[in-house]
């Protein structure tokens, strides 16, 4: 269980820099179309990365992932969610619009009454933030991050079967020739049966062709041959 200190530092950490909103990621959507890597802030700590940690954002998935915000920090690749991160800077006009209006207390309400509201919502505060820092003890103790999509592209055309690979924005390898064994071989393994079918069908056709090709090579070769065993005989 972590102590009331470090629950408290998370606390201030989460007050002092609100959360992504949907407006907040939107405008990151449209940075790095636009060929940025905007900055933000990590607001909550973890066994693995600390309050306050600030890093750039490489890449937005699904927002139906979750955890679809990757953030370079250092050499790592780590994905959060909106609520686990901050802008590094905001406007102070959409810090002021965000900010619920204070109540205003009534002249004829007692004092009591305003304590015990005080007191009510106090702990639920303290469970969201504890709420959090289980989570990010979870993500610690695994010591595992969730690595960038990879991406595998298999292409025909004018006969030759070519595949490359990317993991995330870094390209594994490029564009290069693929045995149509190896894509038989492929397409024998796929649970979809349209895949299937027109993989297997490519893979037929150009075999088809390059028998036809092969037998009209071989009689032309055994016309050839024919051919000079005339000549030799004429010599002898």
């Amino acid at each position: 269980m972590p102590s009331r200190t470090a629950v408290s530092q998370r606390k201030k950490s989460s007050a002092t820099h609100p959360a992504l909103t949907d407006a907040d990621v939107a405008s990151l959507r449209a940075k790095l179309s636009a060929g940025e890597k905007p900055r933000v802030i990590v607001r909550a700590a973890s066994a693995a990365v600390p309050s306050g940690t600030r890093g750039n954002v490489i890449r937005l998935g699904n927002p139906s992932e979750g955890e679809f915000i990757v953030v370079r920090l250092g050499r790592d690749e780590v994905p959060f969610a909106p609520s686990e991160l901050a802008l590094t800077t905001r406007p102070k006009n959409a810090a002021t619009a965000s900010a619920p209006a204070p109540a205003k207390r009534s002249a004829s309400a007692p004092k009591k009454t305003a304590a015990r509201t005080t007191t009510t919502t106090t702990p639920a505060k303290t469970t969201a933030t504890a709420s959090k820092s289980t989570r990010g003890r979870a993500r610690g103790r695994s010591g595992r991050k969730t690595p960038p999509p990879l991406t595998v592209t298999l292409r025909f055309g004018d006969g030759t079967w070519t595949v490359e690979a990317q993991r995330g924005a870094r390209r594994l390898a490029r564009a290069s020739a693929l045995r149509p064994g190896a894509v038989k071989a492929f397409a024998d393994h796929v649970d979809e049966p349209a895949v299937r079918e027109a993989l297997t069908e490519t893979v037929e056709s150009c075999r088809a062709v390059v028998e036809e090709r092969a037998a009209k090579l071989r009689a032309e070769l055994s016309a050839a041959e024919a051919a000079l065993k005339e000549y030799e005989a004429g010599r002898r």
